[in-house]
C-alpha cells in the first residue's frame, strides 16, 4: 500500500536525511525500522534532503508498505522501534501516483537566529547565536527581493546543475519573537544550500554589516562567490511540505 507519513526529527545526531555508508542518517534509521516491522525492505522518498544537522517538524516521506500492520497503528509501530531522535506524528493511506517529493507544491523551511548576548542553553542545537542585535526590520526588506521566480546560482551549493538552478520563492518573512528572530521561507522547491546561504546574507544586513539592497544585487549578480558563508544547519527546520 503506497504510504505517507509526516515525521519529526532532531537532526543533530544524523548526517543529513540520505543514506550514506558508514554514517548515521534518518534515512536509514527509518529503513532500518521498517525492516524490523515487516521483514522486507523497502525504498523510501522524502520530500525534502535536510542537511547534516539540519531538523524537520514536517517532513513527508511516501513508500510502498510491505506490511501487514494497519496504517492506523503504523504511527505507534515505528515509533516504537525508532530512535528518541525520530518520530512519526502521522500516517495515511496515499494515492497511487502519490510521490513525496514530486508531488509536492511547495515546502515551507524556517531559519531560527538567537541574537541576545548569553550563549544558550535549552534548544542550543536548534538555532544560530549570532550574539549581537539583529535589525529583523532591515532583515525583513532585504528579504522581499528573493520573491518571485529567480536564478539562485548566488546563493546555492556550486554542485548544483546549472541548468535548474531556477525556482519560485513565494514568500519570505523575517519576525521577532523575544530574542529570537525566524526567517519563514515557502518556495517550490530548495536547492542544495539555499535555504543556509539566504540566512547568512541576511545575517550579514541583521548585523548591519550590508544595506539590504545587497542581498537584491547578489541574487541578480548569479556569482556565488559574492555571496557570504552559509549558515550554519543546526538554524535550519522543514515546517511544512503543501501538496
Amino acid at each position: 500500500m503506497n504510504t505517507k507519513v509526516v515525521l519529526e526529527y532532531d537532526g543533530t545526531g544524523f548526517s543529513g536525511w540520505q543514506q550514506q555508508h558508514g554514517r548515521r542518517t534518518v534515512e536509514a534509521e527509518l529503513k532500518r525500522a521498517l525492516r524490523e516491522l515487516s521483514g522486507r525492505d523497502h525504498k523510501v522518498y522524502a520530500a525534502g534532503r535536510t542537511d547534516a544537522g539540519a531538523h524537520a517538524f514536517g517532513q513527508v516521506v511516501s513508500f510502498d508498505f510491505a506490511g501487514r500492520i494497519t496504517v492506523k497503528r503504523l504511527p505507534a509501530a515505528l515509533n516504537a522501534v525508532l530512535p528518541a531522535d525520530v518520530s512519526v506524528v502521522a500516517a495515511e493511506p496515499a494515492p497511487p501516483g502519490f510521490h513525496a517529493r514530486y508531488s509536492a507544491r511547495w515546502r515551507r523551511y524556517r531559519y531560527r537566529y538567537l541574537d541576545r548576548t548569553a550563549r544558550p542553553a535549552i534548544g542550543r542545537g536548534q538555532c544560530w547565536h549570532v550574539g549581537r542585535p539583529l535589525e529583523e526590520k532591515l532583515m525583513a526588506e532585504a528579504a522581499g527581493a528573493l520573491v518571485g521566480r529567480h536564478d539562485w546560482t548566488s546563493f546555492c551549493s556550486a554542485s548544483e546543475p546549472e541548468t535548474s538552478r531556477v525556482r519560485e520563492m513565494r514568500s519570505a518573512q523575517v519576525s521577532r519573537h523575544g530574542s529570537l528572530v525566524d526567517l519563514e521561507l515557502i518556495a517550490e522547491g530548495f536547492l542544495r544550500g539555499l535555504a543556509r546561504g539566504i540566512a547568512g546574507a541576511l545575517a550579514e544586513v541583521g548585523l548591519g554589516r550590508k544595506p539590504p539592497a545587497w542581498v537584491g544585487e547578489i541574487l541578480e549578480s548569479r556569482d556565488r562567490s559574492l555571496a557570504p558563508k552559509t549558515a550554519p544547519a543546526r538554524g535550519l527546520a522543514l515546517m511544512e511540505v503543501y501538496y
